[in-house]
């Protein structure tokens, strides 16, 4: 009895870490589609009023991207490593329907995601996602 009762706790266990490690998963994937939707509905504010459109660069920026306890990093043209935004740096996008490419790395309990933006979509050109990896 005590040998069945043990092996219950075990897989009781297992499973909750298992469940901790998919919401924090979850949590880091949906600051990605965030950051994602941010940069694409900026990009079409810009075209369609014509104006430029700047986005203060800052996990609050990205709504619920601020909730996933990780931290965000940019690394924009010509700049070797990723580092934090500084304060009050922004990411612009133009009426002539380009945006300024950028590359940015979200990083949490969750994992780490990587994210290159085109400059003429907005849209991630290229993801690196690594949700073994821990911020």
């Amino acid at each position: 009895m005590l040998v069945v009762l043990s092996i219950i706790t075990l897989l009781f266990g297992v499973s909750i870490i298992s469940i901790d490690g998919i919401k924090d998963e979850d949590s880091l994937r949906r600051a990605v589609a965030m950051i994602e939707t941010s940069a694409r509905e900026n990009l079409l504010t810009a075209v369609k009023d014509q104006r430029l459109v700047r986005m203060p660069l800052a996990a609050a920026s990205f709504g619920s991207a601020s909730d996933f306890g990780g931290k965000l990093e940019i690394r924009r043209v010509g700049e070797r490593v990723f580092r934090e935004p500084k304060r009050g740096e922004i990411w612009e996008f133009s009426p002539t329907g380009i945006c300024e490419p950028i590359e940015v790395r979200l990083s949490g309990p969750g994992g780490r995601v990587e994210l290159a933006f085109d400059a003429l979509t907005a849209c991630a050109k290229r993801k690196t996602l690594d949700f073994n990896a821990k911020g």
